[in-house]
């Protein structure tokens, strides 16, 4: 099998990843993507003989190193939209608006409210905060949600205050007390280059005794909650259908195949790809499957090489600084991995990698985007002290296969009776364990 090139430490990224992964046998619905299917908690299955370790850097790039003791690891990430947060919690960065008024926020996580919020001017009193209150007034892309909407109600933490406006209250421990209007905004998270638009957002114009630590500008809350960041974000799902057994060629297997027909490249679609290098053939091979235990993404081996050469020709053309990329070889699978240096950095952090799946009936065509952080691996350099390679997180093979770390911060969702795959970008980082 092609994936047992890759290096031992892999067996460690696969039970990193399951703790970042979610996984449901159900459909989305208005609140929580489970609807009244089973969703599925995953354990880390650890690899005690690990010869290397895993750390998500703050440039949101999984790091792989060389074990040099059995120093316990911490399976986490500051890439993801929620972190790590020093009082103990959690956080969610986003950006918030358009225009003038769009900043990146910091707000604490939390599962149990029902709206997120953040402090807008103008906003009296106010609990302090890192950088300025957000001012609707400034954003273009503000609009006001209506008392006779349907968003406003009661059931969501909001009742309307005459025609034109919503309102919410929030009341908590310590006597905070929360009071503003809803709005409808554009959001997007720190890694994410499109917006999540009409965002369902409480706008505070009066926040007294929250707990904001002088950071907090107001708080996200991760509940299942219709209006709650992981429910809006899960009701943003595309669907594909999911593939019969192909009993006539020869495929007898319970895998998942979906119809993978085209991979963009940021922006550019891929033109050397065709519909038919996925497709499953007499001999059992081909095709395109989802499986958690296939660490990385395998590709058929003809639409790999155009990816490859994509990747290589985007990091070597003129005009982005520095000098020219430095093409190494490494053991391990790999077929392209590349000297880092902060221009190249830079570079891969702009190129994330689409897989574009035929629509399912009714829908629109599905597109999965794999970010940077899940198509590129850091390594220590060999020759060099210090330093780092980067590899395209892909191998050759002879079908293709979504792995494990192309899954991550993703809900997917199997509706085994429709015969549909839906997915949703979701940040999964709660799930997060220390291994002792």
């Amino acid at each position: 099998m092609e994936i047992m090139k890759l290096i031992t430490g892999f067996t460690l990224i696969a039970a990193l990843l399951t703790h970042h992964l979610s996984l449901n046998a159900g459909a989305f619905n208005d609140s929580s993507a489970a609807g009244g299917g089973l969703s599925l908690g995953l354990i880390a299955n650890h690899d005690e003989g690990s010869i290397y370790s895993t750390r998500r850097g703050s440039d949101g790039f999984l790091y792989l190193r060389r074990r040099q003791d059995d120093s316990r690891l911490l399976l986490g990430s500051a890439a993801s939209v929620i972190g790590p947060e020093a009082n103990g919690g959690a956080v969610v960065v986003l950006r918030v608006g358009t225009g003038a008024a769009q900043h990146e926020y910091t707000l604490k996580a939390d599962a149990t409210s029902r709206l997120m919020w953040i402090q807008c001017a103008p906003c009296v009193p106010h609990a302090p905060q890192s950088g300025p209150i957000f001012d609707p007034r400034e954003s273009p892309t503000s609009r006001l949600v209506a008392g006779a909407s349907s968003i406003c109600a009661p059931q969501f933490g909001m009742e309307p205050a005459g025609d034109d406006r919503c309102a919410f209250h929030v009341a908590g421990p310590g006597g905070m007390s929360v009071h503003g209007y809803v709005h409808l905004e554009h959001v997007v998270d720190r890694h994410s280059r499109s917006p999540f638009e009409s965002f369902v957002l409480g706008c505070s114009h009066s926040t007294e005794h929250f707990q904001s630590h002088g950071q907090y500008a107001g708080v996200a809350t991760v509940s299942r909650a219709p209006a709650s960041l992981a429910s809006q974000l899960a009701k943003r799902g595309m669907t594909t259908s999911i593939l019969p057994p192909a009993a006539a060629l020869g495929d007898d297997t319970a895998a998942y195949y979906v119809g993978l027909v085209g991979v963009s490249l940021g922006a550019k679609w891929l033109e050397g790809i065709r519909p038919e290098m996925f497709a499953r053939g007499r001999d059992g091979n081909g095709g395109c499957v989802i499986d958690l235990g296939t660490p990385v993404t395998v590709m058929a081996e003809e639409a790999y090489r155009v990816v490859e050469e994509a990747v290589w020709s985007e990091l070597v053309q003129p005009g982005h600084g520095g000098a020219a990329a430095v093409r190494v070889q490494r053991r391990g699978g790999y077929g392209l991995c590349v000297r880092v240096t902060e221009q190249i950095k830079g570079r891969l952090q702009s190129l994330s990698l689409s897989l574009h799946f035929a629509a399912a009936e009714k829908e629109e065509e599905a597109r999965l985007v794999v970010s940077p952080a899940q198509l590129y691996l850091m390594m220590d350099d060999d020759e060099q002290a210090g330093g780092q390679v980067a590899c395209l997180a892909m191998v050759p093979g002879r079908r293709t296969i979504i792995g494990a770390l192309q899954q991550v911060d993703t809900r997917f969702v199997f509706d085994l009776e429709g015969a549909k795959l839906s997915f949703a970008p979701e940040s999964c980082i709660q799930d997060t364990v220390q291994v002792v």
